[in-house]
């Protein structure tokens, strides 16, 4: 893998099929040309990703709508657009044919975001075509939120363009829009309180079920977001093994059972929690005095709903 600042040489990768890692303002993506069936495949491929979980296509202008979603499109398409692109919200509706099957899982609808990550939106403007792009890591781990997250991933892919790095630190807010209403499929970086604001957010779909063989939206699975190590949401009269490290959010007395004590913000910050929690936990998973990672719960309010559904995803695996 090449790593580098070119985002020409990026661009010119992506246009023949290439696999590119960048940076986007939630965190790393991995991304190829949304347009070619071959190289969307290659990230299955590498993410080691079940292919009944679709992608998420990044655009640069909302023009590019026109050529991604079928028409017409919804007024409320357009009013969220407008609202918060570019920016870490994602909108699933039905797709063009163009679309190749594989960047939807077979579904008739289609994720589309626009970032606001600088570097993102000069790959995309130079690349002249929409990038299909997950998180940059391996299917069901910890996201990328720096470089060396990406590459501790040993991906066999072409090129890894560095720039400005996320500050969201965790993914995009996805909705669903369906006869002009808007339904949650994975609280993200932006909170359904303002989104609320422009459209009502219906929740009915954020816990469903799901019956059929694909999933809406990516980020839908029980066990998401994983270290390596055991993981447990925190609390205090739980016992604790030895050699166990806490994710704390706020400096405060802690008992002297943890072995080490890794802090998000010191005073709860949500902004600060979100942008630090998935590099304290590569730092954990990454440190061998560390057995058993702990992670303090926040209030699932505003961004905190996101929060918590990824601290809830990272200790799934071993919550009773």
């Amino acid at each position: 893998m090449e790593i580098g600042t070119d985002a020409f040489k990026a661009a010119s990768i992506i246009q023949n099929g290439g696999l590119v890692a960048f940076p986007t303002e939630t965190v790393y993506g991995l991304g190829a040309n949304a347009l070619n069936s071959l190289a969307c495949a290659r990230i299955f491929e590498e993410k080691q990703r079940p292919t009944f979980d679709p992608l998420i296509i990044h655009i640069y202008q909302i023009e590019q709508l026109y050529k991604i979603f079928e028409s017409p499109i919804p007024d409320t398409v357009f009013e969220l657009a407008l609202n918060f692109w570019p920016g870490p919200l994602t909108i699933v509706y039905k797709k063009m044919r163009a679309i190749p099957d594989i960047v939807t899982a077979g579904l008739q609808t289609v994720a589309v975001r626009m970032p606001s990550n600088s570097t993102a939106r000069t790959l995309l403007e130079i690349s002249n075509v929409p990038i299909a792009a997950p998180s940059a890591n391996k299917f069901g781990s910890l996201s990328p939120t720096k470089p060396e997250h990406v590459l501790k991933q040993n991906f066999n892919i072409d090129y890894l363009l560095l720039g400005e790095n996320p500050t969201k630190g965790i993914e995009s807010t996805i909705l669903l829009i369906e006869e002009n209403e808007c339904f949650l499929l994975r609280p993200g970086a932006v909170a359904v309180e303002e989104i609320n604001k422009i459209r009502n957010v219906r929740m009915d779909l954020l816990n469903q079920k799901n019956n059929s063989p694909s999933i809406l939206a990516p980020g839908r699975l029980k066990y998401h977001y994983s270290p390596k190590k055991a993981t447990f949401l925190y609390k205090e009269e739980v016992s604790i093994p030895s050699n166990s490290a806490l994710i704390a959010h706020k400096k405060k007395l802690f008992d002297n059972r943890f072995k080490k004590i890794l802090y998000t913000s010191e005073n709860e910050n949500l902004i600060e929690i979100a942008a630090n929690l998935f590099d304290k936990m590569h730092i954990l998973e990454d440190d061998n005095e560390v057995e058993n990672i702990f992670i303090e719960p926040v209030k699932p309010e505003g961004l905190g709903l996101a929060i918590m559904d990824r601290i809830s995803k990272a200790c799934a695996k071993y919550s009773s």
